[in-house]
């Protein structure tokens, strides 16, 4: 069972509750890789981009373009970040970071989680979504650079790159909750 989360301006939404431990299980599957907090991290930068161009491909109806233009500047921001994350994780660990076969897999699941099907959601659905996508991940975020503290692995360098990529991320949910409070008043 999902619990809500409240957000200002009346934006209702649906938070995974079990969010920690698909983290923890991810990290499990990397089976010890140092720095296997970096992967987990971009498995999901990647499975944010992916989210954000579908719905930049997909938006359609009013309002068009303004969906179109804000999930293509979310998923360019996003592909920034993708990049340095890998390349953080290869140099601070090793290129078993970035095991394409293990991404890939994982990408699948959370796929599969955060119940993508094969019907295009209502345009009004799209923001939502997104919105709850970036939720989550800056909730991955966090969870990643705790267990990265408890390693004696989180350098300055480590968590500068993370607070600037939550900083970020906070600005689309920031951007999303506008969109989502669209209308309601």
């Amino acid at each position: 069972m999902k619990k809500k989360l409240s957000e200002s301006m009346e934006v209702v939404l649906t938070v995974e509750p079990n969010l920690s431990i698909v983290t923890e299980n991810m990290l499990a599957e990397w089976g010890g890789t140092p720095y296997s907090q970096l992967s987990v991290v971009l498995v999901h930068l990647k499975f944010l981009a992916e989210i954000h161009q579908n719905h930049h491909w997909t938006c359609m109806s009013d309002p068009f373009y303004g969906d179109h233009l804000l999930f293509a500047r979310i998923y360019d921001a996003t592909k920034c970040e993708i990049d340095s994350v890998a390349e953080k994780s290869i140099g601070m660990g090793s290129v078993a970071n970035v095991d394409l076969r293990l991404m890939t897999s994982q990408l699948l699941k959370l796929v599969s989680g955060y119940g993508m099907t094969s019907t295009i959601p209502q345009s009004s659905d799209l923001a939502r979504r997104s919105l709850l996508a970036e939720m989550n991940f800056l909730k991955v975020i966090d969870h990643m650079m705790v267990s990265l503290d408890e390693c004696g692995m989180l350098s300055n360098g480590i968590d500068n790159m993370l607070q600037g990529i939550a900083d970020v991320h906070e600005g689309h949910v920031y951007l999303l909750k506008q969109r989502c409070t669209k209308g309601m008043y």
